[in-house]
Order: structure tokens, then sequence, then C-alpha cells
């Protein structure tokens, strides 16, 4: 690694990123210590923006503008500064950062919010090259996506994800011949059972797109350097104007290999409940975060807006020594989204088999539901239909390990009562006081009592080992009593859909006129703040706008208003 040794500046905080985990995390870090250093280094020209809108983007319902997830100038309103460098390498025990060009920055703690890179068309595989050949994933590929769709006719897509049925959807919007492309037999295949995937698939059959499972491109015919077509594994020539790769995304890990002190990362950067890495004073958070799964104790990252966002807020609790704010573990994985018009819940494991795991399914309505039981306690909820359950509250019961013995045929059939379950559950346990004279005994586990990852091994590490248990208030803290004015962190309170623990936070004015919004150094005209969990656009905009129902504005999590949905 390169010996720099010379440091002309620091700060209190560094975060390296500013996807919407870092920004998230630069906020709330701001209100929870006012008085802190916060510096955010980011290798992107423009302000975070709101990636599950680019969808809508595609197809003309949003600007350019209204992809800000933030309101321009949100940065130099609480006093962020912003520096447009790349990070190099990762000094743990002198505490400073390397950045191209030479330089240095020190930080007091370190965050790595640098979330993913789009996986990809193999290295070698013929005609990837091609002009026409767009790999979706940043802003830039979308605008580039957008210049070329009045000059197309077909288009193949390359994946079997929810980006990739996204992209399918946004294409057949234009009235362009799409031809889907799944190198697996089912549509998303870690999360969906055959059922369910073929039901969703019949869907999109039924908009108008052609799919194709098990299949695989092995090549990309051109003219002149032009896209022509595709050539499968099942020997077909699909004629194309157009390949979009959507075959997913790989947490970019760089700075973890290029730390002076060995960080753990396999999938993306080791972390536990606290988002901290195994190297002290470094945490992780949003995409580059791998969170473990208690049920299979594999670590993962979660690539969700929603969870992102979570993560950065627990993050700066953390950071700022507000452990009171985050009391629960994150808990398992969990996605909710809308397909086409399918609405679609998966909560926990799905589909890898349990030993004495018991699998009840239903099909009425024209949804499908399914269930994984080990004894009475929910393992696993798949919930496909024009309705969805109350997310986070199933997470709730599977987190818990609570008892779904009387609700088993609710959950079935989708019309469980989170409320009437929850108040039940109350009173049963009030009844259990009075009769038994006894109190239950509770204590609730918090964040900062469970196993943290720098004890994983027992080799002694510079600058690494078991935090204090209940941890000190952060040095930043130290200077000045701060009243916090973050939102609580959701709470398990069932009776809420996802869209209920939206926090609402102060309003946010630029100050600072300018032309375009998307450079740093420009500010936008007064704007008020936009939180990223509130809606793109008011009833009263909308109108005034022209838009009409039929052309209904998604949320940020890509669903229409009042339906939540995922990254």
């Amino acid at each position: 690694m390169t010996d720099i040794i010379e440091q002309t500046e620091s700060a209190d905080i560094v975060i390296v990123g500013n996807g919407i985990a870092g920004l998230t995390a630069a906020v709330e870090t701001r209100r929870l210590a006012p008085d802190s250093r916060i510096v955010m280094i980011t290798e992107q020209s423009h302000p975070t923006i709101n990636t599950p809108a680019l969808k809508q983007f595609t197809i003309d319902k949003l600007t350019l503008e209204q992809l800000l997830a933030y309101p321009a100038g949100t940065e130099r309103n609480q006093d962020i500064q912003v520096i447009n460098a790349r990070v190099e390498e990762i000094h743990s025990q002198g505490k400073y950062v390397c950045l191209n060009g030479g330089r240095s920055f020190g930080y007091g703690l370190l965050l790595l919010a640098t979330g993913s890179g789009a996986t990809g068309l193999p290295a070698r595989l013929p005609g990837r090259d091609f002009d026409g050949v767009l790999t979706l994933h940043r802003l830039h590929d979308y605008l580039n996506l957008r210049r070329r769709l009045c000059e197309i006719n077909e288009a193949v897509v390359i994946g079997g994800g929810a980006h990739a049925i996204e992209t399918v959807m946004s294409l057949l919007y234009w009235g362009i011949q799409v031809h889907w492309l799944i190198r697996s037999h089912t549509f998303l295949s870690q999360v969906l059972d055959a059922f369910a995937s073929e039901m969703v698939l019949e869907r999109i059959r039924e908009a108008g797109a052609k799919v194709y499972t098990g299949s695989e491109v092995m090549g990309i015919v051109g003219r002149v350097g032009v896209v022509a077509g595709v050539v499968t594994n099942q020997e077909q020539m699909i004629p194309c104007q157009l390949v979009l790769v959507c075959t997913g995304t790989t947490p970019i890990t760089t700075l973890a290999e290029r730390c002076d002190v060995p960080m753990k990362y396999d999938r993306g950067i080791l972390v536990d409940d606290q988002l901290r890495t195994s190297v002290r004073d470094i945490y992780a958070a949003g995409d580059v975060a791998a969170l473990r799964n208690p049920q299979t104790g594999m670590y993962k990252s979660r690539a969700q807006w929603y969870d992102a966002v979570l993560q950065g807020r627990t993050v700066a609790a953390v950071m700022t020594g507000q452990h009171e704010l985050v009391s629960q573990p994150f808990g398992v994985p969990w996605r909710a989204t809308l397909l086409g018009n399918l609405s679609v819940l998966a909560v926990g494991n799905l589909v890898s088999s349990s030993e004495g795991a018991t699998i009840l399914t239903d099909t009425s309505k024209k949804s499908y539901r399914r269930l994984s039981m080990i004894d009475d306690r929910l393992v696993g909820y798949l919930s496909l239909g024009p309705s969805q359950p109350d997310s986070l509250a199933i997470k709730r019961i599977i987190d818990e390990g609570l008892s779904i013995r009387d609700i088993k045929k609710a959950l079935l059939k989708g019309n469980f009562d989170a409320r009437k379950y929850f108040s039940e559950e109350r009173s049963r346990v009030a009844h259990d006081i009075v009769t038994s004279g006894r109190l239950p005994v509770v204590r609730p586990t918090r964040v900062y009592e469970l196993p943290t990852i720098h004890v994983w091994d027992e080799e002694v590490r510079p600058s690494t080992g078991p935090l204090l248990d209940p941890p000190l208030p952060s040095p930043i803290l130290l200077k000045k009593g701060i009243a916090s004015m973050l939102v609580p962190l959701p709470s398990y309170v069932p009776t809420r859909s996802l869209r209920s623990y939206r926090a609402k936070l102060p309003v946010v004015s630029a100050q600072y006129p300018s032309e375009s919004p998307w450079s740093y150094s420009d500010q936008m005209p007064a704007v008020s703040a936009r939180h990223p969990s509130q809606k793109l656009l008011s009833l009263k905009d909308r109108k005034s706008r022209g838009v009409s129902g039929a052309d209904r504005i998604e949320d940020l999590w890509g669903r229409p208003l009042a339906v939540e949905g995922e990254r």
C-alpha cells in the first residue's frame, strides 16, 4: 500500500459514497450531532438520486429534476462537505484514507457506503461492446436508453430478477417488441417457487412480451459495430436493435481489500446489527453491507431502497452514540414490490427447504400464498395478488417466533388482521399476569448486546477488539449535550403498514439559485424537502401538470401511490 503520511484535513465522520444510505446517514448524523464535521467523498458528479424512480423516468412519467432523492442544496444546507474524489486505500491504524492524486484525509469514524456495481455480461462474450448493448444500473445508463427509444422496434432484455421485469414493462409501454431471456427455468428463482414464477410470467406474456426461460446469450451479432441480434444457447437468432442487461449487482468491496487491517468481506462487507465492520471505527451501510440472516446464518447484502434508508438512519444513531434509537436487530430479509399489476410480498426463508418445515399454499381469488412453518412458527411467507398484507407485521411474527396456530387460515386466505392479532396477544399476556400473579421476564434484545463482528476471531489485531457493553457515548457527543432530532427507528408496531413508518422530517430549503441541480457546486431555488420515503408529486401537483388517473405516479419504491414496493 502507498505510504502516505501527510494529512492536510480531517473530519469527525467521513462517508465514502453518496447513495441513499450515505446521504441519509449524513443528514441524520447532522441532526444528532450538529457540531460535528461531516465530509462525504464521492466519485459521482451529481447529487443523490432516487434509483427506484428510474423506471418511471424511462417511461417519461418523471422529469430529471424529480429524480432527486433530497432537494438540491441539501448537502450545503446541512453543512455536509462534499469532495469529488476517489478513495484508494484505508489506513485504519493511522485513521486516514488515501485519495486519488496522492492526497489523504483523516477521520474519527468512517462509513463505507460505496454501493454496488452492475454484474454485466461475461468479459469474453462476443459482441458485448457493440453499440446498442446497455447495462442498466446508473443514471447515465437510463439517459442513454431514453435517447435510443425512438429508434427501436425490437429489444432483448437479459436477466431473471425484478430489475429485468421492470425494464420489460417499460419497453412494452413504448410499444416495443420485447424478447426476455431468463437463464433459469423460473423467474426470481431465489424467492418464488415454480407456481408463483409461472403466475408472474403469464401476466408478462399477456402484456405482449416473449419470454424465453432456460436461455442464455452465447453471442451478440452486429452490423458495422451496431447490434443486429443475439444468439442463444437454444440455437436461436433473435433480431433486435437494443440489448439491455439487467443481470443483478455486486457489492463494491474494493476498499475492504485495500485496508491495512484485514476487513472481512464476502458478497459484501460483513457487518453486525450496528453496521460495524471487523475493523475498529469503520462502518458499512447500503448495498455494500452484508448482514447476517438469522435463519440461515449466511451474510448477504440487502439491495433494497427501504433497507438502505433504514441502515443510513441506524448507522447515524450508532456513530453518534444514540443506541436507544437502535433497539431492534434487522431480522430476516424481506421485499415488497409491484410486478405489473401483481403485488408481491416475500418474507424470510421461502424457497430453500428447512428440516421439519410444513408448507401450506392457497390459490384462491386469483392470488397465491405460501406459508413455511416449523411447528407453529412461521419461517417464510410469500404472497402474490392484487393486494398486499401488512408487511412489517408478518416480519415481526417471523423475527420474534410468535405462534400462528390461530391465524394460519387468515394468513393463507390473505385476510390477516394484524391489529386484532397483536391486540389479542397483548390481552393474553395481561390475562396471564393477572391469573398467575407473576410478571413475565421481559428483557428486550438491544443491538449493542448482540455478539459483535469484532470478536469473530481469537486473534488480536491492531485497532480492533470487542466494544464496551453498553457502549460509551461517542466522543462527538461529549462536546455538547444534544437533544435528539431523529425520529425513532421503526419499532415493530403490528397495526402499521410500511408506509406508516415513514418519518416526517423538518423542512429544508435550498437557498442558492442555480440553473441546474446536477452539480454540487450549484444550488436550486428554494424547494421544500422531500424525504426519500415521501411521495414524488402531490395530488394538486399532478392535476396542475395534467397527469391523468391512468398515468399514476408511483412512489419511491416503484409502487402506485398508497402501495409499497422495493428498490
